[in-house]
C-alpha cells in the first residue's frame, strides 16, 4: 500500500514537472518568435506574441518594455506609454525604461521643462554622455520647430485672454483652468495662459501648481516688460503663499528694478 501511494506522489510531481517545463519552454518559443518578428518590423505580429508571454508570465518586465518599444515604432506613443509604466512598476530602476519614457514625452511635445528634469534625473544613470546630449538636441529641436509654426490668431474680442480674464473677473477659478489648459494644447508658448493658470492655482492656494506654471510660462516671457512685471508680482503672491519670504523679497527687489 505505501510503495503504490510513494508511486502515486511521484507520478504526479513528474506530470507536473513536465507541465512546468512546458510551459517554460512555451514562454521561451514566444519571445523568440515576438523578437523574430520585431526584427522584421513585424511589430503588432511581434506584439501579439509578446501577450502570449504575459499570458504566462504577468510580471515580466522585460515583455512590457518590448510592447512598448513595438507600440514606439508604430507611433502609437499614448500604448507605448501603458505598457513602459508596467514595466517600470516591477524595475523601476531600469535606465533604458526611463530612456524610452524620454523618447515618448519627446514625441508628444511634453513641456520642455519637464523633459529637461527628465533627462537631468537619467544623466545620473546613464553614465553616457552623448546619449544625453542627443536627448537634449531632440528638446532643443522640437523647441525650435514650435517657435517657427505660424502663431494662430484670434478675434481680440473673442481671444483667448479675453476669455481667460472674464473668467477671473467672475472668480470663477476651476473653470479658468479648465479653459487654460484647452488654450495651452493650441498654444503651448503663450506666456500670458500660463500666468492665467498661475493665477487661478494661487487664487485656490494651489500655490505649488502655481509656481510650476510660472516657471513653464518665463520661457516664453522674452521681451514683453509689462508681462515680466506680471510673473514678478505673481512670484511674490506665491512664494508669499509657501512662506518664502527671502524669494518674494527677492522678486519685490527684481520687480523694482524693472
Amino acid at each position: 500500500m505505501k510503495h503504490w501511494i510513494v508511486f502515486f506522489w511521484l507520478s504526479v510531481w513528474h506530470l507536473s514537472a513536465q507541465e512546468h517545463q512546458k510551459a517554460t519552454s512555451s514562454f521561451d518559443d514566444y519571445f523568440y518568435n515576438a523578437m523574430t518578428e520585431r526584427l522584421k518590423s513585424n511589430y503588432q505580429q511581434s506584439n501579439d506574441l509578446f501577450e502570449q508571454c504575459l499570458s504566462l508570465d504577468a510580471g515580466n518586465d522585460a515583455v512590457y518594455f518590448k510592447i512598448a518599444q513595438n507600440y514606439f515604432d508604430l507611433k502609437d506613443y499614448d500604448k507605448s506609454l501603458t505598457y513602459l509604466k508596467q514595466a517600470q512598476k516591477y524595475n523601476p530602476a531600469n535606465k533604458w525604461y526611463q530612456k524610452l519614457l524620454i523618447d515618448i514625452k519627446i514625441k508628444q511635445q511634453t513641456n520642455p521643462k519637464t523633459l529637461y528634469k527628465l533627462i537631468k534625473d537619467f544623466e545620473a544613470k546613464a553614465h553616457n554622455k552623448y546619449l544625453v546630449q542627443d536627448l537634449i538636441r531632440q528638446v532643443q529641436s522640437m523647441q525650435i520647430r514650435k517657435r517657427a509654426q505660424p502663431k494662430v490668431t484670434f478675434d481680440p474680442v473673442h481671444s483667448q485672454s479675453d476669455r481667460l480674464e472674464k473668467l477671473w473677473q467672475q472668480k470663477n477659478y476651476q473653470k479658468l483652468i479648465q479653459e487654460a489648459e484647452k488654450a495651452l494644447e493650441q498654444q503651448p508658448d503663450d506666456a500670458k495662459i500660463y500666468w492665467y493658470m498661475a493665477k487661478a492655482h494661487a487664487a485656490l492656494k494651489q500655490y505649488r501648481d502655481a509656481l510650476d506654471y510660472l516657471d513653464m510660462g518665463m520661457d516664453f516671457v522674452a521681451g514683453d516688460k509689462q508681462l515680466l512685471k506680471r510673473y514678478y508680482q505673481q512670484y511674490i503672491i506665491v512664494f508669499t503663499g509657501l512662506k518664502q519670504t527671502g524669494k518674494a523679497d527677492k522678486y519685490r527687489q527684481k520687480l523694482e528694478k524693472l
